[in-house]
This record gives structure tokens, C-alpha cells and sequence, in this order.
């Protein structure tokens, strides 16, 4: 028991490391990077975070965190389920006998991940609960502001970033507007990851009370047995393979060599000569939590400019006027499309500027297209500038830089046709 313990304080406190990637607008690419990090724990914050947590906790059926939801109870929040809920590894969503989650996958990869454990949640409740008020306090000194709003009640921004969820049949909680929802009763604790689906933190708080009503008496489910019929993983295969090089010229025009993947065999880059210098399209591969990957990076879009209104406020102290930018001005709007004429002219400024091919880019601006139609399940233009898509919980990216996008999304929906 004391090793349990120990792990659910080392995962409170891995949640100032979470607070502090969000606070720097980091949150999707911070949270993802962690998580990918911890083989077979938990997500940053959750209930068993640290890699030396005993695994044959999380296989006993007493702890089996498919008791405490039903599936008609999700089904609002992911769409009809593809398979009965099964348990699955928290950091790859696989499924596993013996997984310390539990997966509600809808058909068309929404998901939701619900966690538990038995112990530890009195300590971890009251070091989660602190922490909002000992960031405020680090950040305020660190501005030489007057301290404002760092109390135990969270009132500064990291409460904004890993705050209360408010009133709820929990002792404590923490909500992180990635997705993710801790709640502490006794010495148990409930995680709900709605990050793959609906619902934000209102559908987080209503599958987190059902939750916690349930602990003194659990469903009669086992989570194990129904990893059987738990939809395969996607078979992996070489990065390029997924498009060879005759179909991406057909796509891109002649490459200037063949396709190359990275060390690790998880990207492919295509390289495209052209009159402004070479044209790179790197598509990067996730094989698996791809609808995750894509909603974590829509929403960390929609959140950081609030959080970076509140980083001015704090440390601009509120002197020459730098307190009092609104969340809005932090959001780029897209700039107007360009007739052929100003295009023309773009591209030559840029090209003199030594930065060839960005004309490409700026003319694209900071648009988002979160409705775009192919054959993925889910596909979404992030400020410009990231291209993504998931098809089977297989995430696939793309930084456009000077990339021509028509012909990054035909790329994009090769592979996916090829998945």
C-alpha cells in the first residue's frame, strides 16, 4: 500500500509539470510527449502515472476500472460504441487484459478512457488541491507583481489551467481543459478522459459522478473478458510504404529522390525540386490514439489564447497597458486570399527576402478547417499551418511550411486510403 501511495503522490505532483506546459502554450504537444514517454502508466495527473506502480494492481477484477460507467452512460459523448467497453493500457490505448483504463470507443474514433485506483487518493486529492495556489505564487514572484488571487482557492490562472471542477460527490478534484477530469473520494480515485470526444468538462463531470456514486457498490462487468472482442490495432508498416513513391509523384510531380523515412521509421518525407527552392511534405504517423492526438492539438489551439491573455495580465503586472489584452487580440485572424497579381508579388518579396516558397505559406495565413472531407474519420487544418488526420485511431500529421495544402491533403488521403 505504502507503493501505491508513493505513486499517487509522484502523480500529483507531475501535475505542476503538466500546469506548467500549459501555462506556456504548450498543452497538447506537452501533454502528448509525456504520455508517449511512460510505458505502460498512466497520462500526466491520472491515478497511476509513475512507471513503477505494481502492473498486477490494475489486473485484479475488485479494481476493474470498467465497473463505474456503462456504455449508453459514454454513447452521448462518442456515438454508438464499436465494441462493449474493454480494458486497455492508459498510455496507448491497446487493448489489454490487465490495462489500468478503460476504453469506450465509438465507430467513428471518438473515444472516452476512464481510470481507477484504490488507493492514495487522499494524499494525491490534498497535493492536486495546493498545487493551483503554489504556481500562482511562483509565477507572481517570478513577475514581481503584486500577488493576487493565490490562495487555496485557486483563484490565479494555473486554476484555469488545473483547477476545481467545481461541486461534485468528490473530496477534491482537478479538471485540465485539454480533457481530462481527476476526482478524489477517500482514498480512491476517478479519471475521466473525454479528450477524443465530446462533452468538455461538463460530459467529464457527468461520467465522473455517475462514477463515484457507483464506487460503494461496482457493475457487475469485467472489462477483460470483453478485450476480446476489442477492435485489432491497425497493422504496422514501414512509414513510406503507405505511400510509395509512384503514387506521391502522381500526387506531388517528380520527387528528387526516393521517399525517406526518419530514424525511427514513424514519419516520411517526400522532397519536391521547384522554382523557389525544395518543398518538403513530412507526414509523421501515429499508430495509435490518432483521434486524440487531433482533438488534443484543435483544443490546446482554442485554450492557449486564453491562457496566454492570462500570462499577460500576470506578468505584465497591468503597466503600460500590457494587463489588459483581451484573448481575442492573441488570436490571429486569417489573413484575406490574394489575387493572382498580389500573390505574384508576395512570392517575389519573399523569394528576395532569401525565403523561398513562403509566399505559399503566408497566403494561407492562420485559417483553421476543422470540417474537412476525405477518407479519414476526422480530419482538421490547425492555425494554418498543422495538417491531420485519424482513421482507426492511426493519427497522421503534416507541417506544411511552404507545402502546397491541396496537395498535402491528397497526400494525406492516400495514406489514409491505404490504411
Amino acid at each position: 500500500m505504502q507503493q501505491r501511495q508513493t505513486s499517487q503522490y509522484r502523480s500529483a505532483r507531475s501535475l505542476v509539470v503538466a500546469a506548467a506546459c500549459m501555462m506556456v502554450g504548450l498543452a497538447a504537444r506537452c501533454g502528448d510527449k509525456t504520455q508517449q514517454s511512460q510505458s505502460g502508466s498512466a497520462e500526466p495527473g491520472t491515478a497511476q502515472s509513475d512507471s513503477s506502480a505494481p502492473v498486477s494492481d490494475a489486473s485484479t477484477p475488485e479494481e476493474d476500472p470498467c465497473r463505474y460507467v456503462t456504455a449508453s452512460e459514454v454513447e452521448p459523448y462518442t456515438g454508438p460504441l464499436v465494441a462493449p467497453p474493454y480494458r486497455a493500457g492508459s498510455n496507448d490505448a491497446l487493448p489489454d487484459r490487465g490495462g489500468d483504463a478503460c476504453l469506450y470507443r465509438g465507430k467513428d474514433g471518438r473515444e472516452v478512457m476512464v481510470q481507477y485506483n484504490a488507493h492514495g487518493g487522499a494524499t494525491a486529492g490534498t497535493v492536486a488541491r495546493r498545487v493551483p495556489a503554489v504556481m500562482d505564487r511562483m509565477l507572481h514572484t517570478a513577475s514581481g507583481a503584486a500577488q493576487q488571487g493565490t490562495g487555496d482557492d485557486g483563484g490565479g490562472m494555473a486554476a484555469k489551467v488545473m483547477g476545481s471542477a467545481g461541486p461534485g460527490p468528490w473530496d477534491n478534484s482537478n479538471w485540465f481543459p485539454q480533457g481530462q477530469l481527476m476526482v478524489f473520494k477517500g482514498d480512491q480515485v476517478i479519471t475521466v478522459d473525454i479528450t477524443a470526444a465530446n462533452g468538455g468538462k461538463d460530459g467529464a463531470m457527468d461520467l465522473a459522478k455517475k462514477a463515484v456514486e457507483r464506487l460503494p457498490q461496482p457493475l457487475d462487468y469485467d472489462g477483460a473478458k470483453a478485450v476480446a472482442a476489442a477492435p485489432a490495432p491497425v497493422k504496422r508498416v514501414p512509414a513510406c510504404d503507405l505511400v510509395p513513391r509512384a503514387k506521391a509523384e502522381a500526387i506531388l510531380g517528380s520527387l528528387k529522390g526516393d521517399p525517406t523515412p526518419d530514424s525511427t521509421d514513424t514519419s516520411c518525407t517526400y522532397k519536391v525540386a521547384s522554382a523557389d527552392g525544395d518543398v518538403s511534405y513530412t507526414m509523421g504517423i501515429s499508430w495509435t490514439q490518432g483521434y486524440k492526438g487531433l482533438n488534443l492539438l484543435k483544443r490546446g489551439n482554442a485554450s492557449t489564447a486564453g491562457l496566454l491573455a492570462g500570462a499577460s495580465k500576470t506578468f505584465g503586472g497591468g503597466r503600460s497597458g500590457v494587463g489588459n489584452v483581451d484573448s481575442a487580440q492573441l488570436t490571429a485572424a486569417p489573413m484575406p486570399k490574394l489575387d493572382d497579381k498580389s500573390q505574384k508579388i508576395l512570392n517575389g518579396f519573399t523569394k528576395a527576402l532569401g525565403m523561398p516558397g513562403m509566399g505559399a505559406a503566408v497566403s494561407r495565413g492562420l485559417a483553421p478547417d476543422t470540417m474537412l472531407v476525405g477518407p479519414w474519420d476526422s480530419a482538421a487544418l490547425v492555425n494554418g499551418s498543422w495538417l491531420l488526420a485519424s482513421k482507426d485511431d492511426v493519427g497522421l500529421s503534416m507541417i506544411l511550411g511552404t507545402a502546397d495544402y491541396d496537395k498535402a491533403k491528397a497526400l494525406m488521403a492516400a495514406a489514409c486510403e491505404k490504411l
